[in-house]
């Protein structure tokens, strides 16, 4: 007589069916966590980059406004009808100069140099057009481009800024 050992039959292991099954939709979960963590990044950068742009022109923007409306004379462009990618201001008898410098739009005045844009930010293909009348208050037109610094799966985000401001 051999032995033969007791086998319930109410017990039962993991078989390696259910074992592939449970880890086929642990994998599934992962891919679609990684998924949903992947566009949030995205949509994070992309928005970082829209803001650095907006910001950064809307800053620039103030101020090229503000100054050109206060300033007793414009220097450069030197005259109607003439661009320029740099723009000369007298204001209070003091220069204001903006021009770039690499990817940096500078104003230097008497107090020293200063970046008007931030490091999330490059400004690139600035223009100053002076219009105006003859013996009349001179209008400045200008244009800029502002692309994040910040690197996007869909490409650098850039926009172009464009006004016109008189003196008064």
């Amino acid at each position: 007589m051999t032995y033969r050992p007791h086998i319930r039959s109410n017990e039962r292991g993991v078989t390696f069916i259910e074992l592939l099954v449970v880890m086929g939709m642990l994998s599934i979960f992962l891919m679609v966590m990684a998924t949903i963590f992947t566009a949030t990044i995205d949509t994070q950068t992309q928005t970082q980059g829209y803001s650095a742009t907006l910001s950064n022109g809307r800053l620039i923007m103030a101020r090229l406004n503000y100054d050109i409306a206060r300033a007793s004379a414009i220097t450069a462009p030197a005259s109607l009808g003439a661009s320029s990618s740099s723009l000369g201001l007298t204001i209070g008898g003091n220069t204001y100069t903006y021009a770039l410098s690499g990817s940096n739009l500078q104003l230097t005045d008497s107090t020293g140099t200063a970046n008007l844009s931030d490091y999330n930010a490059t400004v690139s293909g600035i223009s100053f057009e002076r219009l105006g009348n003859v013996g009349g208050k001179d209008t400045i037109r200008y244009s800029f481009t502002i692309t994040a610094t910040a690197k996007q799966s869909s490409g650098a985000q850039s926009q172009t800024f464009t006004s016109t401001v008189g003196r008064r």
